[in-house]
């Protein structure tokens, strides 16, 4: 193996990338000015959590590429980001891919840097694989790389930083554009919504997984129970409310006594035909 150069090390880190979704759209329906004001109060927000939690910034457009000393600290980096967009109501949302890999880190020059250029560029194909996992992360995910994961489960300390009452959980099998081997994608949220498998992308192919992720009800916070049992409940009542209208529905003659002859009920009236027309079949 040849060394390294003087201006290069190789390291385990953590590459997170993001991505502001509909940048291009955002500036021409707002203009160039109002763009500007929202990109740079995003942009000093995720330089001062890149400082909180111990990263560095390696490069920044519409998106960033940074990268941490652990997983643990990427994540946090990852919610308190998304919290922010969320709080201050950002007109958009973005996207945020990590993955573990071994890096090269290479130093530039200082004639390089003088003239504009990034200090520090990542040469790997981690990378990669953090892009490919950040194009297909939705508005309110975090995802992550099967890498990243077990890092993460790893881990001998907690971090104040990540909720307590976070998810983390396999959303499934992807196809990178550029990498040899399938990866397995997690992703990470406050709410069962936050870790629904994303669906396939341009550069990456969704192969298998659940089309679900189902959180115990137990495990569920206070507005998702109750929006499921607002769900429930309504879905009850309308077949409760369908069984004891039948009768009125599909009786042409009560619809005609009653005044009520809407097109759109007479789909009970298709529906009692063919229950009639199979009861006739089979009893004969």
């Amino acid at each position: 193996m040849s060394e390294l150069p003087e201006n290069t090390i190789e390291s385990n880190i953590a590459v997170v990338l993001t991505d502001i979704i509909g940048s291009t759209k955002f500036v021409q329906k707002n203009g160039a000015i109002v763009a500007a004001q929202w990109f740079g109060v995003h942009d000093r927000a995720v330089m001062n959590f890149i400082a909180r939690h111990n990263g560095r910034l390696v490069d920044a457009s519409d998106g960033h590429l940074m990268y941490f000393a652990s997983v643990s600290d990427a994540i946090a980096f990852a919610f308190d980001y998304k919290k922010f967009l969320r709080i201050k109501k950002f007109p958009f949302k973005s996207r945020i891919g990590i993955h573990w890999d071994k890096m090269l880190i290479v130093k530039s020059p200082e004639h390089i840097v003088r003239s504009g250029g990034k200090r520090i560029n990542l040469e790997g194909i981690g990378k990669n694989i953090a892009a490919r996992t950040m194009s297909i992360c939705e508005e309110n995910q975090i995802l992550m790389s099967h890498s990243a994961y077990i890092q993460y489960k790893s881990r001998t300390t907690s971090n104040r930083f990540i909720p307590k009452d976070s998810k983390i959980a396999f959303v499934g099998l992807y196809s990178f554009k550029g990498v040899a081997k399938p990866e397995r994608v997690y992703a990470a949220g406050i709410l069962e919504s936050h870790i629904q498998p994303p669906a396939s992308s341009e550069k990456a192919k969704r192969l298998g997984g659940k089309k679900k992720v189902k959180v115990r009800l137990r495990n569920k916070k206070i507005r998702e129970i109750l929006w499921w049992f607002f769900i429930k409940f309504f879905w009850v009542n309308l077949v409760y409310i369908i069984l004891l209208s039948w009768n009125f529905l599909s009786n042409r003659d009560a619809k005609v006594l009653w005044g009520v002859d809407l097109y759109i009920l007479r789909i009970f009236e298709f529906l009692d035909y063919i229950y009639r027309f199979i009861e006739k079949v089979i009893l004969n």
